[in-house]
Formats: C-alpha cells, sequence, structure tokens
C-alpha cells in the first residue's frame, strides 16, 4: 500500500482506532462514509475492505452478525458496484440495520464509477444506456452530468456526439477488481447487447451505402452513354450541313 494513495489516511485511521481493540462497527461505518464521500478517493477501496476485513475476522457483534457488515456492502459497492444495482437494491426488502442507503455526494461517486466501469467495457456508450444505468430523465441532465461530473473531473475522458446520441471514449480511470464474480455481469450484458445491435445496424446502412454507391455508378454510366450518343449524333449533323447533305451540288433542267 502506498502512502500517498487517497485512500491510505482512512485504512491508517482504522489500524490506529482499532490498536487498543476498542473501535466500534459505527467508527468504522463512519469511516468508511468518509473515505466513499471524499472527493479525492476514487479507487483502491479494496485496501480499506482488506483492513476492514482483519478486523471482521477477529470479532462478531452481539447479534450474531458479522461485524461491520454494512461498512463491509459499501465498500463492495464502491469497489466494483454500480449505481444501477445500488437502485435495486433499495427496492429489496431487508434488514434496515444492515441497509446501505448513501449520501447525495456518495450517489454521485458511484455514478461517476458506473460510467468508468461502463467505459472500460465499450468507447462508444449509448445515451439510452447511461440514462439507464444511471437513472438519469433527460438528454439535458445526462450531458450536463458527462461534462461537470465525469469529463471535467478526468473520470473519463471522451467527448459526446450529440448527432449520435452517444458518448465516445477515449480513456477512464480503472476501479478496483470484483471479487465477487459476475456482479456487474447484467450491465455489461446490457451494454454488450446493445454494441451487438449497434454492429448489425452499421452493416446495414454499409450495405445500403455500397447499394446507394452502385446504383449511382451505373446511373453516372447511363448518363455518359446518353450524352456520348448525342455527341455522337451532333457531329453526324454538323458533318451533314459542311457537306451539303451529300448532293453533289444543285442540279440543271
Amino acid at each position: 500500500m502506498s502512502s500517498s494513495s487517497p485512500i491510505s489516511s482512512y485504512v491508517q485511521s482504522m489500524i490506529e482506532n482499532d490498536a487498543s481493540n476498542n473501535i466500534s462497527a459505527e467508527e468504522v461505518f463512519e469511516i468508511t462514509t468518509k473515505a466513499t464521500s471524499s472527493s479525492n478517493v476514487y479507487s483502491g477501496f479494496a485496501e480499506l475492505a482488506n483492513a476492514l476485513e482483519r478486523l471482521r475476522m477477529k470479532r462478531k457483534t452481539d447479534d450474531g452478525n458479522v461485524f461491520g457488515e454494512k461498512s463491509a456492502r459499501l465498500l463492495d459497492l464502491f469497489s466494483f458496484g454500480t449505481f444501477d444495482e445500488y437502485y435495486h437494491q433499495q427496492q429489496q426488502n431487508e434488514q434496515q440495520s444492515l441497509k446501505v442507503i448513501l449520501n447525495e455526494k456518495q450517489e454521485e461517486k458511484l455514478k461517476q464509477l458506473s460510467v468508468a466501469s461502463l467505459s472500460h467495457e465499450t468507447k462508444v456508450l449509448s445515451y439510452e444506456i447511461l440514462m439507464q444505468q444511471l437513472h438519469l430523465n433527460s438528454v439535458r441532465e445526462l450531458e450536463d452530468f458527462l461534462i461537470e461530473k465525469v469529463i471535467s473531473p478526468g473520470i473519463v475522458k471522451g467527448q459526446m456526439n450529440q448527432e449520435l446520441s452517444v458518448f465516445e471514449v477515449f480513456s477512464a480511470i480503472g476501479r478496483d477488481p470484483d471479487r465477487k464474480s459476475g456482479r456487474v455481469e447484467k450491465m455489461l450484458a446490457t451494454v454488450r447487447e446493445w454494441k451487438r445491435t449497434c454492429d448489425d445496424a452499421l452493416r446495414d446502412i454499409e450495405n445500403q451505402i455500397v447499394e446507394t454507391k452502385t446504383d449511382l455508378a451505373m446511373e453516372d454510366l447511363r448518363k455518359a452513354e446518353v450524352t456520348r450518343k448525342q455527341e455522337e449524333a451532333e457531329r453526324r449533323a454538323s458533318a451533314n450541313v459542311v457537306g451539303g447533305g451529300g448532293s453533289g451540288g444543285i442540279e440543271e433542267e
């Protein structure tokens, strides 16, 4: 772990507070909340999760739950989860004490990280997919978010193509490895399906272009042939005029 890593201070805080073995689950959650709310931390959450895991191995809560379960869920979400995943979690019925509810800063950051995850899957993201994954209601809202919260802070380098309604990706920040394989597979499957649809549409367009070019070429050939025949007819008419129509002069009676 690099001492210069933005997450390091939070890891160190957890370790130091546990030195006397007195850190509580509430204090752990406070540390993880600060880390996931910070505007300077976008990766390295797995380091904090590892420090928490060492604490969890030593303790259990009085009610039988694993120590720091809520904090672990929060860190998993920011390590490799998505906003769409979080949104659907809120629709589920589960024990309130373990339910993760994000504040405004956390929601914004998770949306930023979700765009980063999508950007590693494909370099052309449709507005439709982005609005669906980020649960935004309008194109204007999406474009404002991309400009102010994604492109400007350098989460993803890219440009918007308003004519095609897509976000073109150049590069994106990395995220922590998914320790729970398949967690974001639903999101990626949606992107892959959209990509396949775009590939099919592109092939259709290319075929149409080829057909159009062929038709235009044939039309050019027809026009050239008509022009050639007209010029040939004009040359013959001109020759007849110059040669007197081939009569050899006026006959005398």
